[in-house]
């Protein structure tokens, strides 16, 4: 545990707890009890490897009260309450600053990635399972137009890196309890975090007779997305959505990437508590 950056999870948590203190009355976290359990079929490919097929996962999802903070998994937080506004995926809490803007502190687990199964870039090293601590913000642009930007770190230092995401949403509200998101967004990594998942050492390459792969920080992708979600009763919320990614510059000409564009398709069924 030596390589923890310790100051980095003090920094995360310590504005979660300082935020809290200043905002008083004015946390938004979309009710001061409740829970959602659900789940969703998911079908889709991945960017890096080289199996050609498609999966189809069963994933599980929840969210759930702790005092002031809300423990959620995938898109559980926006479907606590059809049109509220979104809260960050993993441990979080969100408050209302200066009226328009938001700003939001959370803690979320990075799954790393395994080439075992890989029949091509088997004997690769694995990228570890990490936490990351995350910033947000975000300003609506209009009625139903919105933009958001989040900045993310390993605090584990097991060479996560950082990143940054930003992108622009559309909310078209067919009825009171249907919407319709819309969405436009772009990734960008620094060094560390792009030559982790996608460049190749001199060590690993000399294990495994590959050519080494490096590269800078730049542009991870660009993500088109289109997602719903309906209130059948009080309880009961169908959703789903369509995904697109691409991969840009030095990422789209890794060794390790299968495919430089993507999707992901997805339905799914939540139970709500109130």
């Amino acid at each position: 545990m030596s390589g923890i950056n310790w100051c980095g999870v003090c920094w995360v948590v310590g504005s979660c707890l300082a935020w809290e203190a200043r905002a008083d009355d004015q946390i938004v976290i979309g009710g001061d009890t409740g829970y959602l359990v659900g789940a969703s079929v998911v079908s889709a490919t991945g960017h890096v490897g080289s199996g050609g097929r498609v999966s189809l996962d069963l994933k599980p999802m929840w969210a759930f009260q702790l005092g002031p903070f809300r423990v959620s998994r995938s898109r559980a937080n926006s479907l606590m309450n059809t049109g509220r506004e979104r809260l960050e995926t993993g441990l979080s809490t969100e408050f209302d600053w200066l009226t328009d803007w938001r700003l939001g502190a959370s803690l979320r687990l990075d799954n790393g990635r395994s080439f075992d199964d890989d029949p091509v870039f088997r004997g690769l090293p694995d990228v570890p399972t990490t936490l990351r601590g995350r910033v947000s913000t975000g300003h609506p642009l209009g009625e139903r137009w919105d933009w958001s930007m989040s900045v993310d770190h390993d605090l584990l230092g097991r060479n996560g890196g950082m990143r940054l995401g930003t992108g622009v949403n559309y909310r078209y509200p067919l009825s009171p309890r249907t919407n319709w998101d819309f969405s436009l967004g772009g990734g960008w990594g620094d060094s560390r975090y792009l030559r982790t998942h996608y460049g190749i050492t001199n060590e690993a390459a000399q294990a495994t007779g590959r050519s080494p792969y490096r590269l800078g920080g730049g542009w991870e992708n660009v993500r088109l997305a289109a997602n719903f979600e309906t209130a059948m009763t009080h309880h009961w919320v169908i959703f789903g959505g369509l995904e697109v990614s691409r991969l840009l510059g030095a990422t789209s000409r890794s060794p390790l990437v299968g495919r430089v564009t993507t999707h992901g398709l997805s339905v799914g069924l939540a139970y709500r508590s109130k």
